[in-house]
C-alpha cells in the first residue's frame, strides 16, 4: 500500500476529528474531556485539560464566555452544555498546577503593549518561544484593568497569573516606558499591540492590517488585535499575534496552513437520533455545588463517531476505529523483517461492507482488508493457513466427487440452470432435490443443474490467481451449456457472477419463486420470525423483497431486525471471518443473534449453519417451502464440516442415481470405514477442522502399512501427511471391525529425519 492511498483511506474516518465544542472554541478548550473528567469526579484531570489549552486558566477559566455553546450538539436536545460555568466550577475546586517553564532563550525580543487579555496572552505565549518579552504596563496597571473586566475577578487571581508571567522572564514596565509601535519595532525584533486595551490601541497605522488571519499591520513587524467582545476570542488574537511573529521571525509565510488556529468545521459526526432531551442545570449566582456540576457534566454527549464499530464484532474486537486500523495495516505491510502481528486481523474482516455503507464517508474496512490479503500474498508475507480449510473445501466442491452438471433428464436444450451453490448441497441436499423438481414442473425450455462452488472463498482470501482460474472455468463450463438463465440460491454466487462475471444472466432463486404459486407440501409457518438478510444480498433489494414475499405467502410475520435490509450484519462467515478467526466468527453470529429473542429465518446456508451453533432457532426459507417429513426445521442443529462434505457427495450420486440412471463412481477404500465417534470425540473434530474423510485415510493407512503407535489402553495412535498438515488419530478397533475415535489434532511442524517412519 502506498502512503498516499493510506492517506486517503485515513482521511474518510472522522473519529480523530475534534468534537464540535473544541473545534469552535476558538483556543480550542477540550469540553468533551472536560466534562468526562467533571463526570467522573476526577476534576485535577479537568484543571488539566483547562491549564493545558487556556492561556492564564485562573483568569480565562473564570470569565470564558463560551462561544463553544451554539455549536453543541446538546442543543439539539435539551440545551447546550453550561461550558463556562464548568469551567469557573474547576477553577474554583482547587488550585492549577503552574509548573514553570524551562525554555532557553533564543536571543529574539519582542515588545508588548497593553494590559489586557489579548497582550497578556501573547506575552505568554512569547515566553514559551524563548523570546525575551517586555510588556508595557505596569501590574497596578493590568490588575485595574482586570478587575474592570469582571467581577469574578480579584486581586488575588490576578496576582497569581501575573506572578506566574513575571517568574518566567516577562518584564513588566508601565505604559508611558514605553512608545509608538513604529518606534518600538526598531527596538524589539517585533512588536504586538493589545487593541482590547483603549490606550494602546489608538496609535495610527494599527487599523490598516493587511490580513485578519496573520494580525499584520501596515507598520512592518507590527501586529496587532484583540479588539473583540468575547474574552475568549481576545485571549486567541493574542495567541494568533505571537505565532505570526514566530513566522514573521523565521522567514515563513504568515499565511501557510493556519485554517485552524482559529474555530473551524469539524467533520466528525456524531448520531443523536434516539437522545432523549435533557435541559442545564441551572446555574446559581454562586456556580455549580460539586453534584450539580457533574450532573451537567452528564449531559455531554461526548461526542465521537464510532457509527461503524458500535455494529461490528470485527471492528470491537479489534478495540480500534478504521484510522487506526489503516495505520496498523500499513505498518504491517511495510515490515521487511519481522512479526507481522497484524495478519490474523487484515483476514479476520467480514468483507461485508457494512461500515462503508454505516459511515458518513463510506470509509470501507472491506476494501482496506481485502486489497491488503492480496498484496501480501503477492508478495509472500501472508501464511497460507487462515483460509487453507475454505480453499480445500471449494476444491472439493469442484471435484467429480461432489460436483455435477447435466441438463433436465429426457431433454436436451437448456433454457434455466439450477445452481443451488456449494453450501446449501451440503446442508440441506433434500431440498437443493425438491426444489429442482419444482423448477422442472413449471419452468419452459429445460431446467438443468450445476453442482459447484462459484469460487467465492478464493474471492474472500484475496487469491486472485486462483479466484480467476476458477471463474474462467466457470464461463467455459456455462457457455457449453448453451448459455442458460442461472437460477442461483445462493446470494453470494448472484454476486460473485454479477461482479465478477457480468457476461453471465443470473437471477435469483426467490425470484423465480415468487412468480409461481406455492409448493403443494410447503410448511405452514404461523407466527412471527425475524428475518436476516445474509450480507452478499445488501445491493439487491429485489431478492430481499421476494424472500420475504415468499415468507409472507408461507404464513410468517417478518420481524425486521434493528440493523436489516443494506445495513445487515454478518453471520460471521463473510469473508472468511469464521476459517480465519473461528473465536470471532462465534461472537459475531451471537451477536446477530442477540438482536432478538424470536426464532430466525434466513434464506442463506451459511446463516443457517452459523446461527444454529448458537443454539439459536433458526430456518432455511427453503426448509419452509420444502420442508423435511417428520422434521421441525427450527430445531434441527447444525451440519458438521464432515457432514456437508458428506452430503454434497452423496446427493450427486443419488442424483445420478435417480434422475439420470448413471452409476456413480466407485467409492475409494477408506470411505467403507466404519467410525463411531463419541461426542467429546465430534467435538473436537468439529472445532480443530479434522473431517471423517481424514481421520479414515489416516486409520486405513495405519491399519495397512503397520505405521501406527500402541497404547496401554489397547488405543493407536496414527499420522497422515497429505499436503502441508500432519493430522494425528487416536483410536480404538472394535469387535465389529468399526473404529472408535478418541482424539485427533494437527500441525504444521516438519521434523526432518522422521519422513519414513513414526516419530
Amino acid at each position: 500500500m502506498e502512503k498516499k492511498t493510506l492517506l486517503e483511506f485515513e482521511k474518510k474516518c472522522v473519529q480523530e476529528e475534534p468534537p464540535r465544542c473544541q473545534a469552535a472554541c476558538p483556543l480550542h478548550l477540550d469540553g468533551r474531556g472536560l466534562c468526562a473528567a467533571v463526570g467522573k469526579g476526577d476534576l485535577a484531570e479537568a484543571r488539566r485539560l483547562i491549564e493545558k489549552t487556556l492561556p492564564l486558566p485562573g483568569i480565562l477559566a473564570r470569565i470564558c464566555d463560551a462561544p463553544c455553546r451554539n455549536s453543541c450538539l446538546r442543543m439539539e436536545a435539551g440545551g447546550a452544555i453550561e461550558l463556562g460555568a464548568l469551567e469557573r466550577f474547576c477553577a474554583g475546586s482547587g488550585p492549577f498546577r503552574r509548573l514553570p517553564l524551562l525554555v532557553p532563550r533564543n536571543g529574539r525580543t519582542a515588545a508588548v503593549l497593553g494590559g489586557g487579555i489579548a497582550s497578556l496572552t501573547a506575552a505568554l505565549d512569547g515566553i514559551k518561544k524563548g523570546y525575551s518579552i517586555t510588556l508595557f504596563r505596569s501590574r497596578s496597571e493590568i490588575r485595574q484593568f482586570l478587575l474592570d473586566l469582571s467581577p469574578l475577578l480579584t486581586n488575588t487571581i490576578i496576582d497569581e497569573e501575573l506572578d506566574w508571567l513575571e517568574k518566567n522572564g516577562t518584564v513588566l514596565r508601565p505604559f508611558e516606558d514605553g512608545a509608538p509601535p513604529a518606534e518600538l519595532s526598531g527596538m524589539f525584533h517585533s512588536v504586538f499591540v493589545g487593541m482590547d486595551d483603549p490606550a494602546a490601541g489608538g496609535y495610527p497605522g494599527l487599523q490598516e492590517r493587511h490580513d485578519p488571519i496573520t494580525l499584520e499591520t501596515s507598520l512592518p513587524g507590527v501586529f496587532a488585535g484583540g479588539d473583540s467582545g468575547s474574552f475568549i476570542e481576545r485571549a486567541a488574537a493574542g495567541r494568533r499575534g505571537m505565532k505570526s511573529i514566530e513566522r514573521f521571525l523565521q522567514g515563513a509565510s504568515l499565511t501557510t496552513s493556519r485554517e485552524k488556529e482559529g474555530p473551524f468545521h469539524t467533520r466528525l459526526f456524531t448520531n443523536v437520533e434516539g437522545v432523549a432531551p435533557k435541559p442545564p442545570v441551572p446555574v446559581s449566582t454562586g456556580g455549580y455545588s460539586p453534584e450539580e456540576a457533574a450532573a451537567e457534566a452528564g449531559r455531554c454527549l461526548l461526542c465521537e463517531c464510532m457509527e461503524c464499530v458500535k455494529h461490528c464484532e470485527f471492528l470491537q474486537h479489534y478495540k480500534g476505529y478504521p484510522k487506526k486500523y489503516a495505520r496498523e495495516i500499513y505498518n504491517n505491510l511495510s515490515i521487511v523483517q519481522g512479526t507481522r502481528l497484524a495478519n490474523r486481523m487484515i483476514n479476520s474482516c467480514a468483507l461485508c461492507g457494512q461500515c462503508e455503507r454505516i459511515c458518513p464517508n463510506g470509509f470501507s474496512m472491506r476494501d482496506l482488508c481485502l486489497g491488503a490479503r492480496k498484496e501480501m500474498l503477492l508478495q509472500q508475507k501472508m501464511p497460507p493457513s487462515a483460509h487453507e480449510f475454505a480453499l480445500e473445501d471449494m476444491v472439493f466442491s469442484n471435484s467429480p466427487s461432489a460436483s455435477l452438471l447435466r441438463p433436465e433428464p429426457g431433454r436436451r436444450e437448456t433454457a434455466w440452470l439450477f445452481y443451488p451453490g456449494c453450501r446449501l448441497s451440503g446442508t440441506s441436499p433434500s431440498q437443493v432435490r425438491d426444489a429442482y423438481g419444482f423448477l422442472r414442473n413449471f419452468l419452459e425450455g429445460g431446467v438443468g443443474l450445476w453442482l459447484r462452488c462459484c469460487g467465492a472463498p478464493a474471492r474472500w482470501a484475496g487469491r486472485e490467481d486462483l479466484f480467476r482460474k476458477e471463474a474462467e472455468e466457470t464461463l467455459r463450463i456455462w457457455k457449453s451449456m448453451g448459455s442458460p438463465v442461472i437460477i442461483a440460491a445462493c446470494t453470494g454466487c448472484v454476486d460473485v457472477f454479477r461482479r465478477e462475471l457480468p457476461e453471465i444472466r443470473v437471477v435469483s432463486l426467490w425470484e423465480v419463486l415468487e412468480k409461481e404459486a406455492m409448493p403443494e407440501e410447503f410448511l405452514k409457518m404461523n407466527g412471527t420470525l425475524a428475518v436476516h438478510d445474509p450480507c452478499t444480498a445488501v445491493d439487491y433489494p429485489e431478492i430481499r423483497r421476494a424472500a420475504r414475499s415468499m415468507a409472507s405467502r408461507a404464513g410468517i410475520d417478518c420481524e425486521e431486525l434493528p440493523m436489516t435490509a443494506e445495513l445487515t450484519s454478518c453471520c460471521g462467515y463473510g469473508g472468511l471471518q469464521e476459517c480465519a478467526n473461528p473465536e470471532l466468527g462465534s461472537a459475531t453470529a451471537s451477536s446477530r443473534c442477540g438482536e432478538s429473542s424470536s426464532d430466525y429465518l434466513v434464506y442463506c446456508a451459511m446463516c443457517r449453519t452459523l446461527f444454529a451453533r448458537t443454539g439459536k432457532r433458526t430456518v432455511h426459507l427453503l426448509e419452509v417451502l420444502f420442508p423435511a417429513p417428520g422434521k421441525d426445521p427450527l430445531s434441527m442443529p447444525a451440519v458438521s464440516w464432515s457432514d456437508q462434505r458428506e452430503n454434497r457427495a452423496g446427493l450427486v450420486r443419488e442424483l445420478l442415481g435417480t434422475l439420470w440412471k448413471e452409476e456413480s463412481p466407485m467409492p475409494e477404500e477408506h470411505e467403507a470405514i466404519k467410525l463411531v465417534l463419541p461426542e467429546d470425540a465430534g467435538k473436537i473434530l468439529e472445532t480443530r477442522r479434522i473431517l471423517t474423510d481424514t481421520v479414515k485415510r489416516a486409520i486405513r493407512n495405519g491399519e495397512n502399512s503397520g505405521r501406527k503407535i500402541a497404547r496401554p489402553d489397547g488405543a493407536f495412535a496414527t499420522c497422515l501427511k497429505p499436503a502441508s498438515v500432519t493430522y494425528w488419530i487416536v483410536y480404538r478397533p472394535l469387535e465389529d471391525g468399526a473404529f472408535e475415535v478418541l482424539n485427533a489434532w494437527s500441525h504444521r511442524m516438519t521434523v526432518p529425519g522422521t519422513e519414513g517412519s513414526l516419530p
